[in-house]
């Protein structure tokens, strides 16, 4: 059953419109009242009535002003105006308010069931014309964005296509998809397009409610106005007592399942200051996802036919010793992700670390216990990335770490992190005991403006060499 239609009177004269909003009302329609032409504006902004109704009476602005603005004003350009004037208006006042967009002119004081009468047909008309746009601009987004999908063997760059293309149609900055857990208690962000370095972040659904009523309903979710919508409640203590700041008007959350039964949502948000999300979003991106599910199993099905041989490859590139890239690989992995920022205009940062006075280590406590430390390091090392992020034992005790989407204070933050985890106590190695510290070295494209693999690792090399001639144990940039 479709929602009962929204009527927007605009008036300063209840007295005049008093018997035409009763019988709005007693024939099933939703009425608002507004009697400034600016604060009705502001309303439109938030909401798609289906039909609006201005009168010469209200203040603000002339009917004429607000036809003009809501021409201009997407989504509600396409909505029904009908213009009322008095009995005393200007002859040509219906032939100027129907030549800037007007469906009809009424003059007062008219006919109530003659009103309720042409009103009926304006809304039925005007909801038919916006429903076979919408179909068909649904039916055109939905094809573009499968065709660049299908296109695609690669989980991964599925994901990025579909947040990148979805936030571009819907004009919102906040998009991502977040694959749960087989228990659905976590989720982890596979693609986000306003702040692509979450990716990898692994989040406790407990705070996300609307992503868990989508995903325990099977059914999309909107929640139109975060500011009045009673969804979030029980949340906002929590967030208030955390000194948290959330800016959102409006969600969309869409779930999907592939692959016999794993678990994924794509997500929308809108802030304060934006456009609130529609059913239209659900019906768009819904459609788009269903078939975005058939391209997602078979690009999983290729990477499981691969997955044997590549498991292989990757034990063969594998540093045996901490368990860490070799340095073939890692500079091919760095070669690729380079190239990869380039093309797309993306961030990507590294970090060269290695252990200060790791030979005296040796020297002193000998060999087995400068390989435990080596262990030490590169298992700190993976234990701190990101699933997306690189690391490798670059040469003796020296590692590079390579972190897609990171820009430089990203980077140098990371860098600071195991810094401080390498260091934060002393470690038992082979029954020795001793104080573990490393310094870094931090580079990244484009803020260096370097665009060749060997030149962005001299640069993070050079920035090493500063942080050991400045005392060890720090990052330099």
């Amino acid at each position: 059953m479709s929602e009962p239609a929204l009527v927007v009177l605009g008036h300063s004269d209840p007295a005049a419109f008093e018997s035409l909003q009763q019988a709005l009302a007693s024939a099933g329609y939703r009425v608002e009242i507004d009697a400034d032409g600016r604060a009705l504006l502001a309303a439109l902004s938030g909401a798609s009535p289906d039909l609006v109704l201005l009168d010469e009476s209200l203040g603000g602005a002339r009917p004429i002003e607000i036809l003009d603005a809501l021409r201009k004003r997407p989504p509600v350009h396409e909505v029904p105006v009908v213009v009322t004037g008095s009995a005393t208006a200007p002859v040509d006042a219906a032939a100027e308010v129907l030549k800037a967009g007007a469906v009809d002119f009424f003059r007062t004081p008219f006919d109530v069931a003659e009103a309720l009468a042409r009103i009926a047909r304006h809304i039925e008309r005007g909801r038919a014309v916006r429903e076979a746009r919408r179909e068909a601009m649904t039916r055109g987004v939905v094809l573009d964005v499968l065709r660049e999908v299908m296109a695609s063997l690669s989980q991964e760059e599925i994901f990025n296509i579909l947040v990148r293309r979805l936030a571009g149609v819907f004009e919102v900055r906040r998009a991502s998809m977040v694959l749960l857990d087989e228990a659905r208690e976590f989720g982890t962000v596979v693609a986000a397009h306003e702040d692509p370095s979450v990716r990898g972040l692994r989040i406790d659904l407990k705070r996300y409610p609307e992503i868990c009523q989508a995903v325990d309903s099977g059914s999309p979710l909107l929640v139109r106005d975060f500011r009045s919508s009673p969804f979030f409640d029980p949340l906002k203590s929590l967030w208030e007592s955390e000194g948290i700041r959330i800016d959102l008007r409006s969600v969309a959350v869409v779930p999907f399942e592939y692959s016999g039964g794993k678990a994924g949502v794509f997500v929308l948000r809108t802030g304060s200051a934006e456009t609130p999300l529609s059913e239209e979003t659900l019906q768009v991106a819904g459609a788009v996802l269903q078939g975005a599910v058939r391209a997602l199993e078979r690009a999983e099905a290729f990477e499981s036919i691969v997955s044997q041989r590549e498991l292989l490859e990757v034990l063969a590139r594998t540093d045996e010793l901490t368990g860490c890239l070799s340095r073939r690989y890692l500079m091919e992995r760095l070669a690729n992700e380079l190239e990869r920022a380039r093309r797309y205009q993306r961030l990507l940062g590294i970090v060269m670390l290695d252990i200060d006075d790791f030979k005296q280590l040796n020297d002193t406590h000998g060999h087995t216990v400068g390989d435990e430390a080596l262990r030490l390091v590169g298992w700190t090392l993976r234990r701190s990335l990101r699933a997306s992020d690189v690391v490798g034992r670059y040469g003796g005790d020296e590692f590079l770490v390579v972190l897609p989407e990171t820009g430089q204070e990203g980077t140098r933050l990371l860098a600071e992190r195991i810094r401080e985890d390498v260091s934060r106590e002393p470690r038992s190695l082979r029954d020795v005991t001793v104080r573990l510290t490393v310094s870094g070295g931090v580079a990244g494209f484009p803020d260096t403006g370097v665009a060749a693999v060997e030149q962005l690792v001299e640069q993070a090399d050079e920035a090493l060499y500063r942080a050991k001639s400045q005392g060890r144990n720090r990052i330099a940039e």
